[in-house]
């Protein structure tokens, strides 16, 4: 049996809340399908600075020079070999620190791709059964230019606290959603699955070791080129001013 690693990045702002929870509830049961290891990081207490488009990353050819905890993150989901993205509901899209950790991976994106062929499974939770959905496309979105292969999704509501139903129902958050905990296991489970034929099939030379060209379309720039004001040119035009 092909062993893989798999990490579970919770996305959100509560530290051990609803998020946190659903997201190691799928690495339970990860782990339970043997020679599986789980590792997992959740964004509530680390600081990571939303990208500010300086372009000093795709200048030096490197990872982003803020030094905060993306970098670590991002090493650590690329020495993985499935990856479990969890992220709340808020105003019936993703909420923030997902968004602001691939802000910062740009480099990842466009010279390095780390992140090619990972396995993605995504999970959703919010107070509402509104915008779940789209919360899970946006974060399939975020990973589609890395080339994460997403595979399995799931929705859970972590309280019914707005409708009223607080005292008699989801009393423990997700844990008390019967449906979406099945989902989330799910999500464990699939990941696992593909995540050892990818796996298998690279160890064996099944698939390309190496990217043919770069999922965004970006083509690097031959070394001779600098990067001034924001544009790739000659080094003999270095210091002219833009057209």
């Amino acid at each position: 049996m092909v062993s893989v690693k798999i990490l579970g990045v919770s996305g959100t702002f509560v530290k051990g809340g609803n998020c946190d929870i659903a997201v190691q509830e799928a690495l339970k049961t990860a782990a339970k399908l043997g020679d599986v290891e789980t590792d997992f990081v959740t964004l509530a207490d680390k600081e990571i600075a939303p990208c500010k488009h300086c372009q000093w990353c795709i200048e030096h050819r490197s990872l982003c020079k803020v030094n905060d905890d993306a970098n670590g993150i991002l090493q650590m989901m690329a020495d993985a070999d499935g990856i479990i993205f969890g992220a709340p509901t808020w105003c019936r899209t993703m909420a923030p620190p997902l968004l602001n950790l691939f802000s910062r991976a740009r480099s990842t994106t466009f010279f390095f791709q780390t992140l090619r062929n990972k396995v993605g499974g995504f999970i959703s939770l919010g107070f509402l059964d509104f915008g779940l959905e789209n919360c899970l496309e946006v974060m399939e979105n975020l990973v589609y230019g890395h080339g994460v292969i997403p595979i399995a999704r799931a929705t859970a509501l972590a309280s019914g606290v707005a409708l009223g139903r607080r005292p008699d129902y989801l009393e423990h958050g997700v844990l008390d959603d019967p449906r979406g905990m099945v989902f989330i296991q799910g999500v464990g489970e699939r990941v696992v699955e593909v995540a050892r034929m990818v796996k298998y099939a690279t160890q064996n030379g099944v698939v390309a070791a190496e990217p043919i060209s770069l999922s965004t379309g970006t083509h690097l720039k031959p070394k001779k080129k600098v990067f001034v004001d924001g544009v790739w040119r000659d080094k003999e035009d270095k210091g002219k001013a833009s057209a």
